[in-house]
């Protein structure tokens, strides 16, 4: 997955390439990305990339997380998504978009062969 929390104001903050498993995002030293605000937690909250899905989770901070206007504590992020870490503005810039549901009417998942071929002669187990 290549994607990017791209800040909507320029100069704001800083851009947050989303190239590790997973990301800490703080006012803390030890975090991936530091925003050095006090309206940002220590360790406000994290990104998480699992399946192809990318996760953010609010770790519980003074000020929230906001994606598309709503408070969140976890969601998966689509690509277009405005995130707001306390005041800070951010828009998801994915050049892997997440893949649509499949709808069966439409696309028809292939019949699976059944794990066992009930054509077979079984063998008994003695106990």
């Amino acid at each position: 997955m290549t994607a990017q929390l791209v800040p909507m104001n320029v100069g704001s903050a800083p851009s947050v390439p989303l190239q590790r498993p997973v990301i800490l995002i703080g006012r803390h030293p030890d975090c991936d990305v530091r925003i050095d605000a006090p309206e940002v937690s220590r360790r406000h909250c994290c990104l998480a990339i699992a399946y192809d899905r990318l996760v953010i989770r609010d770790l519980g901070s003074r000020n929230g997380v906001r994606v598309n206007g709503r408070i969140v504590e976890e969601v998966v992020l689509q690509a277009g998504d405005e995130v707001a870490i306390a005041q800070f503005l951010y828009r998801l810039d994915s050049a892997n978009p997440a893949p649509a549901a499949r709808d069966p009417k439409v696309d028809p998942s292939p019949d699976l062969p059944p794990l066992i071929d009930l054509d077979d002669d079984l063998i008994p187990i003695l106990d």
